[in-house]
């Protein structure tokens, strides 16, 4: 395993998860908040997004003022301002209609969508509507 810190920046290098560990106390000790925040960041990313060890991910955070998540609004301005014709009202009729992908998750009766589902339809759409 491989922790670099660089300046402001941390990077976290397993090659073989199976063999290797990693002490979070490493980190507790050695790093502080900003960077303690970052490197546990990167530790969630790295096992939801690099490894095949979280098969299907379900649990999911979303903040206050994450860049991570969109609810609806959010997405139809993504979408916008990416060269299509969204607005807040055509994603919601889209969206009650099953027309755009099911959101990764719902809180309060409110639809999300993670960041990269966004993009992902953002550049399917494009696709299509050349094709139509």
């Amino acid at each position: 395993m491989e922790i670099l810190v660089f300046d402001r920046s941390v990077s976290i290098g397993v090659n073989y998860p199976e063999q290797e560990h990693i002490n979070i106390g490493w980190f507790y000790q050695h790093l502080d908040n900003d960077l303690l925040e970052f490197a546990l960041e990167l530790m969630t990313q790295f096992f939801r997004e690099d490894t095949y060890l979280i098969q299907k991910p379900t649990f999911s955070l979303i903040r206050e003022g994450s860049k991570d998540y969109y609810n609806q609004k959010q997405f139809a301005d993504f979408l916008s301002e990416n060269g299509l014709n969204y607005d807040k009202r055509k994603l919601n009729v889209y969206y009650h209609r099953g027309k755009i992908l099911e959101p990764d998750v719902e809180f309060a009766g409110t639809p999300y969508w993670r960041k990269t589902s966004v993009e992902t339809f953002c550049e399917q759409e494009k696709i299509r509507l050349k094709t139509d």
